[in-house]
């Protein structure tokens, strides 16, 4: 039995540059698809920013994990389970976070952020190519997942005090929060059962990937990224500019040149 492809997308599948899926990457993924794998998207971005990137109609996914595994789509874009974070923990990280005057998107049905976009905010928008959300109140509303916007190599030692969070530093301006003892893994773990497969093989290229990696049966870190994930990593490939989603899957024996 095939394993399930598990990838991550800024940064994997989507450059951080031009924001594109590249050529050989659409070329790889329908080859992929051609000798019978199944694919999924698993990635840190909420349901509406994945949407707008264009890539869940790009393929034929087999389903979805996003914001780190808070909620996950079957292969028709059905929720499959879509957990919210405790009120509590979400106030605390607001409270923290203006202790040392950082920005905080709330990823809700409406996203707002808490202070006028900074320094650390554009330089995340810029990497991601998203909308920056108007400024807004944090009144109780259900909070899918976060972003704390800080120093690039932050630690963001503070927010990990925090009950009830994972903090998930990234590789611009920003960290990740969302909720412990959901991630990635937990996502694909639900999607493997859906599909009846046991294994699969990670693609990724930051911090967001760890869990996922810790858990795959393969994994493969793009040559751009974070080193911490690339010294774990089963397989570095290319850098995403240099083909690496395509070199990793014939490395791989997942696809044959000429095929």
């Amino acid at each position: 039995m095939k394993p399930l492809l598990c990838f991550d997308v800024d940064g994997t599948l989507r450059d951080n540059v031009h924001h594109q899926v590249s050529l050989s990457t659409q070329k790889a993924l329908r080859m992929l698809k051609q000798n019978g794998y199944h694919m999924i998207i698993s990635s840190g971005r909420g349901l509406d920013s994945l949407k707008k990137t264009g890539i869940m109609d790009m393929f034929q996914w087999d389903g979805f994990v996003c914001n780190n595994g808070q909620l996950v789509l079957d292969a028709q874009k059905k929720e499959i389970s879509h957990a919210f974070m405790d009120p509590q923990a979400v106030e605390e990280v607001i409270a923290i976070a203006k202790q040392y005057d950082y920005a905080v998107t709330l990823k809700s049905k409406q996203r707002i952020i808490t202070k006028e976009p900074d320094e650390y905010v554009l330089q995340t928008q810029k990497y991601f190519h998203n909308q920056i959300p108007p400024v807004g109140h944090y009144h109780g509303q259900p909070v899918e997942a976060m972003i704390v916007y800080g120093p690039m190599g932050y630690d963001y030692a503070p927010f990990l005090k925090v009950k009830g969070v994972h903090v998930l530093p990234g590789e611009s301006t920003y960290a990740d929060v969302t909720i412990a003892g959901l991630s990635k893994a937990t996502g694909i773990q639900q999607l493997m059962h859906l599909l009846g497969l046991h294994e699969y093989i990670a693609f990724g290229d930051s911090l967001n990937d760890v869990d996922m990696f810790k858990e795959a049966t393969i994994s493969v870190a793009m040559g751009q990224g974070n080193e911490q994930l690339k010294q774990m990593a089963t397989y570095v490939t290319k850098p995403i500019e240099d083909d690496g989603i395509y070199h990793a899957c014939l490395h791989l024996g997942l696809i044959q040149e000429g095929k």
